[in-house]
C-alpha cells in the first residue's frame, strides 16, 4: 500500500444539519452518556467506519519510506490519552531524525493565536508567556486544560521550536459549529499543503473527524497516510496476537493504528 488518494465524499444535507453543534475544549472528551445525541452519533459513525478487522502490518521503521509521495500525515487524537501522545511524539522525533521536512497543523491552538505561536517558535517568548496570552482569550485553552493532556500540546509546540518546524492552527477558537468545522479544517490543510509544497503536513486532530460523518481525509483530497488514535473496542478485539511493538496495523476501514495501544 502506498499513499492513499481519497475519494471526495458526497454530503447529506440532513446529516449536516443534524450535527450543527460545536465540538471543542473539554466537552470533546465527555463520556458518550453525557454527549448531545448529534455528537454521540458523530462519534459512533467514526467507530463504525474504522472497520472490524486488521489487514496489514507495517514496521514503523518503514514509515518514512511509505510517506514518500504523501502530502499529509494524519495523526488522529484522543485528547486525554497520554499513552497515545507518547507514541505520537516518539514518531515525530523519529521522522525528524530521518530528516523528513514537516509542518505541524494542530487542532490544539486557535488561528487567532498564530502570531503568538510564531513568536514562541522564534524564541521571542517562553511557554509560560504563550500559555498566559492564549488563556486570556481562550479560558479553555488546550495548553492548560488538565481534563485533557496539556503537556502533550505544549510538547508539540516545543518540538516545533526545537526542530524549526512551522506550526499552524487548523481553525478558530471558540470552535465553529460542526457543520462548518470539518470543511474549514479541510481547507486549512489544503492551504498548508499549498504553502509548504516541500514539507509533509502533519495534522493532529480529534480522530472522530477523520472518517465517518466528518470524513476529513476525503474532504481534503490529498495523498495521505492516516493513523488513528485510541482503538475503538469493536476493532480492538480483532487485534492479531503476533503483533510486535512498533508495528502499525491497518484496519479494513482504511486507518492505521499503533500496535502498542492494542
Amino acid at each position: 500500500m502506498e499513499c492513499v488518494q481519497p475519494i471526495m465524499p458526497a454530503r447529506s444535507v440532513a446529516v449536516i444539519l443534524a450535527l450543527a453543534l460545536p465540538i471543542g475544549g473539554s466537552a470533546a472528551c465527555r463520556s458518550e452518556s453525557t454527549l448531545p445525541p448529534a455528537i454521540a452519533a458523530y462519534r459512533a459513525s467514526f467507530a463504525e467506519a474504522v472497520g472490524t478487522g486488521f489487514t496489514t502490518t507495517l514496521p514503523r521503521t518503514q514509515l518514512s519510506r511509505r510517506l514518500q509521495g504523501c502530502r499529509v500525515l494524519w495523526l488522529g487524537d484522543h485528547h486525554r490519552s497520554s499513552r497515545l501522545h507518547a507514541l505520537q511524539q516518539e514518531l515525530l522525533r523519529e521522522l525528524a531524525e530521518q530528516k523528513v521536512p514537516m509542518v505541524l497543523a494542530l487542532e490544539a491552538i486557535g488561528q487567532q493565536d498564530e502570531p503568538d505561536v510564531v513568536a514562541f517558535l522564534r524564541g521571542e517568548m517562553e511557554m509560560n508567556e504563550l500559555r498566559t496570552r492564549v488563556r486570556r482569550r481562550w479560558p479553555g485553552s488546550w495548553l492548560d486544560d488538565r481534563e485533557l493532556d496539556p503537556w502533550h500540546y505544549q510538547g508539540l509546540l516545543s518540538f516545533g521550536k526545537r526542530t524549526a518546524t512551522p506550526v499552524l492552527a487548523l481553525e478558530p477558537t471558540p470552535r465553529l459549529p460542526i457543520d462548518r468545522r470539518d470543511a474549514h479544517i479541510a481547507t486549512a490543510v489544503q492551504a498548508a499543503a499549498h504553502a509548504y509544497p516541500d514539507r509533509l503536513v502533519v495534522v493532529v486532530v480529534g480522530q472522530a473527524h477523520l472518517i465517518g460523518e466528518g470524513d476529513l481525509i476525503a474532504r481534503t483530497g490529498l495523498p495521505n497516510f492516516a493513523i488513528g488514535g485510541e482503538v475503538p473496542a469493536t476493532l480492538a478485539g480483532s487485534a492479531p496476537s503476533s503483533r510486535q511493538r512498533g508495528d502499525l496495523l491497518a484496519s479494513d476501514g482504511g486507518l492505521w493504528w499503533f500496535s502498542d495501544l492494542l
